[in-house]
């Protein structure tokens, strides 16, 4: 089960490299500046209060709880991030989105200073992993630490939403989304915190409602955390995502076709499997392009026409499939090859919808393997 929990990290992470490689150039812009600490504080704070993580860190350094400052102090960080982030994307005035920004660094910054203070005030020798909240809901200091951190989150969630919800009448497509994402987080947030709050009070009263603490609230603070991270990079990333699977989809069809021409001309550039799939394209474009002009004048009316006679049904692209296939045999036959008395061109190549289809023609069309054949068959007889 703690293995599961590790999830919601490696996601934050991961769209944090992701958004690191989208960052190029951009680091000057406030709401791109600000949402890479939301996603790397966010993947920390996660991996960092599984409870497996905790004993590490506690091993580690030989402090029994020494991991409960830093979590606290990483989620109250992040809901200063929140925020940040929130006052960026908004935007307005430059002066007062500064004044607002301050105000925040600084009394989250006072939080977090008090929670370390609080701590080391604190008596808790015995390690408690998964109900440190509850355990400790007692004991001088810690008490104040728990609450100081509980309360601050709750202010940073009500001050998100109320900014959330005003603003969201006023925008529409990606950023409506993002918000509408943003406000499903916080929910799950707030769920979060009330389970937190009923537990400590069962403890106060005497009752134990601990598995409110242990088993309800880690999964609702994680759906929490991965669902506003992912509110606030929808409108960044969202366009470009969509851009980059279209573009894998094509890269993918075309895939085919490239394979007939990329050995007819030197690459254009060397091509890494961690580039977008947008850049990975235009690369293969080029190629495919630059293949169909090399063999642009060894393509034979004669072949377009056999072929149209011999499968009538979407003649025109199986025919022009047979013509490359048919050309690129000539250029391998050598520099003497004849030449065809009838040139002909490529009509798909100005398309790019008829690209994918002669793309899945050279791949599927039995007319263009034997079209093929024949012209492997002539190119022995010639040699």
């Amino acid at each position: 089960m703690d293995v599961v929990l590790y999830i919601p990290g490696v996601i934050l992470l991961g769209t944090a490299v992701f958004n690191l490689s989208a960052m190029r150039g951009l680091w000057h812009d406030p709401l791109m500046a600000a949402s890479l600490p939301v996603l790397l504080i966010g993947a920390v704070v996660c991996i960092l209060s599984v409870p497996p993580t905790i004993g590490f860190v506690n091993g580690l350094t030989g402090i029994a709880n020494f991991a409960a400052p830093l979590v606290y102090s990483g989620m109250s960080a992040l809901s200063a991030c929140y925020l940040v982030l929130m006052i960026a994307w908004r935007g307005g005035e430059p002066e007062r989105a500064a004044r607002a920004t301050r105000l925040v660094v600084c009394v989250y910054g006072l939080v977090i200073i008090g929670i370390v203070t609080l701590f080391a005030l604190a008596d808790v020798p015995v390690e408690r992993t998964r109900d440190l909240d509850t355990y400790y809901a007692g004991t001088p200091y810690m008490r104040e630490m728990i609450l100081l951190y509980l309360g601050f989150h709750t202010v940073a969630t009500a001050a998100l939403a109320g900014m959330c919800l005003s603003w969201l009448r006023k925008v529409r497509d990606l950023t409506r989304k993002g918000l509408t994402l943003i406000v499903v987080g916080v929910l799950f947030d707030l769920s979060y915190q009330i389970t937190k709050y009923v537990a400590i009070g069962a403890r106060w009263s005497g009752r134990d409602w601990d598995f409110l603490s242990t088993s309800l609230s880690p999964p609702l603070v994680a759906v929490a955390g991965v669902t506003v991270a992912a509110g606030f990079a929808l409108p960044r990333l969202g366009p470009s995502a969509a851009d980059n699977f279209r573009a894998w989809r094509r890269y993918r069809l075309l895939r085919p076709l490239w394979l007939e021409m990329r050995d007819l001309r030197t690459p254009v550039a060397d091509t890494h499997w961690w580039d977008p799939p947008v850049m990975r394209l235009v690369h293969q474009e080029i190629t495919i392009l630059d293949g169909v002009l090399v063999c642009s004048r060894y393509l034979d009316n004669e072949v377009r026409r056999a072929v149209e006679r011999a499968a009538p049904d979407h003649a025109e692209i199986i025919a022009e499939a047979a013509m490359l296939v048919v050309a690129k045999e000539r250029i391998s036959s050598g520099p003497d090859v004849e030449l065809p008395s009838d040139v002909g061109r490529l009509r798909s190549v100005a398309q790019p919808h008829l690209l994918v289809e002669l793309a899945r023609a050279l791949s599927s069309s039995p007319v263009v393997a034997e079209a093929r054949r024949r012209a492997a068959r002539q190119k022995v007889r010639h040699d």
